[in-house]
């Protein structure tokens, strides 16, 4: 009976204890930054080596750390030569770099690339909006994760096939949640609302980033076009406001037609939300 209990006891103490977080490297470990991420759980880190992965990535719900070696070095040459680019998708209506989009939390890390070539995601506003493709670099929706140290650069989101009203949020959407969007470098990205960041009805903190030479304009002829060529900020998440601090927004530029907000808002344009605006630099936006 003795002998029984003790290895009961030992069984209890093994299972309650957990299981050590892993490290997955790409590509020694996994072939691609997507299989990696299939085979982690929360906890885990995706370390990718530089290079150019021609990938668009989903957290799949993973509260995971997906990073490039500065996670390890700080070197930002890391951010410069390790590289996502979305351009060549398996399905043209999801090809968003990074899309982060099922309930993910702030402890759901991407951290260390450049992204670019991501041409955003075919996306049902879920507030009745109508249909729309979103969030070129990435799309962040129903989540709150952190986006910490990255280049998005050189997406778009300005695809408008038949039954889409419109296409924005080129570097990033974000939608129904509470992310941290900070010490990025957000530039040249181009959409049709949002060039750089869409908010649309959702909390954030968008913090020591660099903001600049992103565009929204008339990319599709008849298209609605909403402004805010470096930040759209639009409705409430709750009682959660909107923090926007310590940025550089400059020579961003918004025009197009088709909506009260057209042509508005160059560097940024907020409507029907709480907005804490702080200690940013706002200049030659057009």
């Amino acid at each position: 009976m003795t002998h029984r209990i003790l290895f009961s006891l030992a069984l209890f103490v093994l299972i309650c204890i957990p299981l050590p977080a892993a490290i997955i490297r790409v590509p020694s470990g996994s072939a691609t930054i997507q299989s990696a991420i299939l085979a982690a759980s929360s906890g885990d880190t995706v370390l990718v080596e530089r290079g150019t992965y021609f990938e668009n990535i989903n957290f799949l719900g993973k509260n995971i750390v997906v990073a490039s070696r500065y996670l390890l070095t700080r070197n930002p040459h890391d951010i410069e030569e390790t590289v996502i680019n979305g351009g060549s998708p398996l399905s043209p209506d999801s090809a968003s770099c990074v899309r982060i989009v099922s309930g993910e939390d702030s402890t759901a890390l991407l951290e260390g690339f450049t992204l670019t070539g991501g041409r955003g995601t075919r996306w049902t506003d879920e507030h009745g909006a109508g249909v729309f493709v979103e969030g070129g670099g990435i799309l962040i929706q129903y989540s709150s994760p952190t986006i910490r140290h990255n280049r998005i650069i050189g997406n778009e989101a300005i695809a408008k096939p038949a039954g889409v009203r419109s296409a924005g949020g080129g570097g990033s959407r974000v939608g129904d949640g509470f992310p941290r969007i900070l010490n990025n470098v957000v530039m040249n990205n181009h959409g049709m609302y949002g060039g750089g960041i869409v908010l649309n009805f959702t909390g954030a903190v968008v913090r020591n980033n660099i903001i600049a030479q992103n565009t929204v304009d008339q990319a599709v002829a008849g298209a609605e076009t909403f402004g805010g060529g470096g930040i759209w900020a639009f409705s409430n998440y709750g009682a959660v406001p909107k923090i926007i601090e310590n940025n550089t927004i400059v020579e961003n530029a918004s025009s197009g037609s088709g909506s009260t907000q057209a042509g508005k808002g160059g560097g940024f344009i907020t409507g029907g939300t709480t907005v804490e605006l702080r200690n940013n630099i706002i200049r030659n936006n057009t």
